[in-house]
């Protein structure tokens, strides 16, 4: 099946939690740190920061920690700990490269929009073998506001030169999902470690168990 057959002109993928299985991580490196600080925190308060940018995130932590502990002390100790988890490997998520390779192999337009920064992500890309697939890529630290507001998603599709109205998303949290309907994308919600939220606007938001069915219901069978 070749590109012209599909009722959309391109894909806009987010990346930790649904190319990338870096949420995992992130928790775990995330508890380390505070258990090294004596603070006890939850799932629930991770989930809170998932695809939110550095920014958003940070003011997300300082309410989570103990007034006396600084956040941004505390956010560098857990990117340290996070990084050394990836230094060997860049776990990549299921269907993820069978997918991407797929839509290169007919020509299908694909862009990253990332909470991320733009330079961390595409060097995670690359380590995880994704970046030759993908055409271009948006980051949280390159526009004004990030996820859940449209930003990211809109600068993406502008870089393929494509309507937001003619992409589709695939995201997994529920802030990259509202910013992907708050740019007016389709988008097909593959939860990770926060389960998903109620379709907004079915069809326009639809929820899969995994990326292999997600590209099932846009028309993309893969082997």
């Amino acid at each position: 099946m070749s590109n012209s057959e599909f009722s959309f002109h391109g894909i806009l993928f987010d990346m930790d939690g649904l190319l990338i299985d870096s949420e995992r991580l992130s928790y775990e490196s995330f508890c380390s740190t505070a258990s090294a600080y004596d603070v006890s925190v939850t799932m629930e308060d991770y989930r809170q920061m998932i695809g939110l940018n550095h920014v958003t995130g940070l003011g997300i932590l300082r309410g989570i920690l103990p007034a006396s502990l600084d956040p941004v002390a505390f956010k560098n100790e857990w990117l340290l700990a996070y990084r050394a988890l990836f230094a060997d490997d860049v776990p990549v998520k299921d269907g993820a490269y069978q997918l991407l390779a797929h839509l290169h192999a007919i020509n299908m337009p694909v862009a990253v929009a990332t909470s991320s920064s733009g330079s961390r992500a595409r060097i995670t890309l690359e380590k995880a073998g994704l970046w030759q697939f993908i055409q271009h890529l948006t980051g949280g630290d390159e526009v004004s506001h990030g996820k859940p507001a449209p930003d990211v998603y809109l600068d993406a599709a502008a870089k393929l030169g494509i309507n937001p109205q003619d992409c589709i998303a695939f995201e997994d949290s529920e802030n990259g999902t509202n910013a992907a309907i708050a740019a007016g994308i389709r988008v097909i919600q593959v939860p990770d470690l926060a389960p998903a939220m109620r379709p907004a606007n079915p069809p326009h938001h639809q929820i899969a168990p995994n990326l292999q069915a997600g590209a099932a219901m846009i028309g993309i069978k893969l082997a």
